[in-house]
């Protein structure tokens, strides 16, 4: 018999995580589930304790985007593959984390014999993206490379960030209250979310916030 895939499951949504415990479980004997994690500090905690062969990743972690953690946990971990499944159809984000090293990248909303099949795949070495995600993604990273020094602190953005700063550049001006009100949230934390915003990008204020997003192309986001 051939030795089983060891794999670790990460996702901050507990109902999900339960449903991939099962999947796993009922999969067949070539699966073997180490752990899972529900953060990027616990990913990184488990991966090193569990040494997995396949880290099967989540986007959003509890408001942070596990892009973040992609790299250290390759350079860490040279032998393990990760792959995305992830609900997120942010074409940006999800061809960053294969520029990153990701092998595999599938939906969410994808059958249980796709994921499993899919695992399997990343298990050998090979690349699996989901096929209605494919012709983007090799259109985008068969494009001339263009060298942004800003990539990697936008990586660091989560989903809900990347939205909350379209919004603000769609609004062009429009007064706090009128952005929280198009993001269905309170105007504080909106502010709440905007200063973080202004840490990692490393600006001041909604105007520079505006110019920085346009200049990079952080507006591109998937409702």
């Amino acid at each position: 018999m051939s030795t089983p895939i060891r794999l670790m499951l990460v996702d901050d949504h507990k109902t999900m995580l339960w449903g991939l415990e099962k999947l796993i479980e009922g999969g067949g004997s070539d699966f073997q589930l180490l752990g899972t994690a529900s953060n990027n500090d616990t990913a990184l905690q488990q991966a090193s304790a569990l040494k997995p062969e396949v880290i099967v990743l989540d986007l959003d972690l509890e408001g942070r985007s596990s892009i973040e953690i992609l790299p250290q946990l390759l350079a860490e971990h040279p032998g393990v593959k990760v792959m995305i499944l992830s609900g997120n159809r942010d074409q940006g984000l999800l061809t960053q984390a294969v520029k990153l090293g990701a092998r595999g990248v599938v939906s969410k909303e994808a059958s249980a014999e796709v994921v499993l099949n899919s695992i399997r795949t990343v298990a050998k070495g090979d690349m699996c993206v989901d096929p209605s995600l494919m012709n983007a993604l090799l259109g985008q990273l068969s494009a001339p490379a263009k060298a942004d020094p800003e990539a990697a602190r936008i990586a660091t953005l989560t989903p809900k960030e990347r939205k909350i700063v379209a919004v603000v550049v769609e609004g062009n001006g429009a007064p706090n209250k009128e952005l929280a009100s198009r993001l269905f949230i309170a105007e504080p934390t909106l502010r709440n979310n905007l200063t973080t915003i202004y840490q990692k990008l490393g600006v001041a204020n909604r105007l520079e916030l505006y110019v920085y997003a346009t200049r990079h192309g952080v507006t591109n986001v998937t409702a």
